[in-house]
């Protein structure tokens, strides 16, 4: 009822939000996003959902539209240490994660977590991905999802490609609405067989900036020193924060997921 009336209050600003084509004419192809039906964002860290698709998810609290987030690590490799302190990570990133996920207007965000190895998902042996892909199609399931945000392919992580190509898999047998991929580290250079199966699409969030901004900035351990006995690892750099920050965010709208991914 929350959501409910969060978006009627919404609804004169947001007339009727739409994903836009990027090389088409200005009405050609528009996806409202209220057609999206439930949706799942595969989220390989903590914050990824929030850097590629956090004006997305802005809208979708806006408008009442169910979100689900698929966690498929706890983000513990961020930065190095023992065994004790990966767990306390862990934690914190997963906390940073939900409270992202309440400022972008979801009180009780619909959070799943698989628990897979940060860092470790392309030494995954066949049988654990074949596990992780037979838990997935039961959220997909019991969730009635209708449209997938997965990584790019071809990010320039390798975790983030495992995820994307988890996530094709299983929409070879199962009847989605739309499989939109967003990018987080871009490639020097791109497959043919990915851009040919990809139209780009962008989300203008010019009037979200400053809410997913403060989404962003939940996620502290991966912009500054949250522990004074771990002040090595990963920094989230401004080229980045500015690529996410920006008045569009871009997606690709994939037609063939199983061609995308080979």
């Amino acid at each position: 009822m929350e959501q409910i009336a969060y978006a009627l209050r919404s609804s004169e600003r947001l007339q009727s939000p739409v994903l836009k084509p990027v090389y088409a004419r200005p009405c050609d192809g528009e996806i409202p996003i209220a057609e999206f039906g439930p949706i799942l964002i595969a989220s390989p860290h903590p914050d990824d959902e929030t850097l590629g698709c956090g004006g997305l998810i802005i809208r979708c609290a806006e408008l009442g539209c169910s979100v689900t987030i698929l966690a498929m690590t706890k983000g513990e490799a961020s930065h190095p240490g023992d065994r004790h302190w990966q767990t306390r990570l862990a934690q914190i990133r997963g906390a940073e994660q939900r409270r992202a996920l309440n400022v972008m207007g979801f009180s009780d965000p619909d959070i799943i977590g698989l628990g897979l190895p940060d860092g470790g998902l392309e030494s995954l042996s066949t049988e654990t991905l074949q596990r992780a892909c037979v838990k997935i199609r039961e959220i997909i399931h019991s969730r009635r999802i209708k449209t997938l945000f997965v990584p790019a392919v071809d990010d320039c992580h390798a975790d983030h490609q495992i995820t994307a190509k988890l996530l094709a898999d299983v929409a070879r047998d199962y009847p989605f609405r739309y499989f939109f991929s967003y990018q987080i580290w871009p490639p020097t250079s791109r497959r043919l067989s990915v851009t040919t199966n990809e139209r780009e699409y962008g989300h203008d969030i010019s009037s979200l900036i400053a809410l997913k901004r403060s989404a962003i900035f939940q996620h502290q351990s991966q912009l500054n020193v949250v522990d004074p006995n771990h002040t090595e690892g990963f920094r989230m750099p401004p080229t980045l924060l500015d690529a996410k920050l920006g008045n569009t965010e871009s997606f690709a709208l994939v037609s063939d997921p199983a061609a995308w991914s080979s």
